[in-house]
């Protein structure tokens, strides 16, 4: 029986960072796993902001939430991904659909598997102000910023905070396939959420600008 493929099953977001550059040719690889991913019509709007001076690196850290400034600093790279949805056909859909946004989890997705088979971390972070981020980019307003990813080779755990390091090392869990592939029909088990929505949110992640 075929098995996933390890870059996908032994992907971690792990926030323990080695503190060593990463080569500019496995950079360059991460960047083709995006340029290769699928939109539809080919409209391809992802697009990716690297914050490589110090200058532009502090402006996106103090973009971040107050949980992700306790350990994202050390990462050697910090990559924002966003999407352009004024370049998405959306007359062609029949119907009003932020394609834009599905166009860039897939880049996403394909940019976390490259890194995990390349031995890097790819932690994906949602808390960050979205226009702080823009800004230190320079970026227009109608590029909407996705997920911003702390980059790097893998460190050792005992460099977090302990609570972090309890997270790091808890074992992963998943929504049973019972609960994930409905067949014909909708069923009860299938409304079940992984997590209590109520106790999502944690004040780490919240802005603390």
């Amino acid at each position: 029986m075929a098995e996933l493929i390890e870059a996908l099953a032994g992907r971690r977001a792990r926030r323990a960072f080695d503190p060593r550059a990463v080569p500019a040719e496995t950079q360059e690889l991460l960047w083709r796993a995006v340029s290769v991913a699928p939109s539809h019509g080919n409209v391809q709007s992802t697009r990716l902001l690297v914050a490589e001076s110090a200058a532009v690196r502090a402006t996106l850290l103090a973009a971040l939430s107050e949980g992700n400034r306790n350990w994202a600093p050390a990462a050697p790279m910090l990559v924002a991904l966003g999407s352009m949805p004024d370049h998405e056909h959306a007359d062609s859909y029949g119907e009003e659909r932020a394609l834009w946004s599905f166009h860039a989890g897939i880049a996403a997705g394909n940019l976390m598997a490259q890194a995990t088979a390349l031995g890097l971390i790819a932690h994906p972070m949602a808390g960050f102000d979205e226009a702080g981020v823009r800004e230190a980019f320079g970026a227009p307003g109608e590029l909407r910023i996705l997920v911003v990813f702390a980059i790097g080779f893998p460190g050792p755990a005992e460099s977090l905070p302990e609570d972090l390091q309890k997270r790091d090392q808890r074992e992963q869990r998943r929504q049973p396939l019972d609960r994930l592939v409905a067949t014909d029909r909708w069923g009860e088990q299938h409304s079940q959420p992984a997590r209590d929505p109520s106790r999502s949110r944690r004040d780490g992640g919240k802005l603390g600008r």
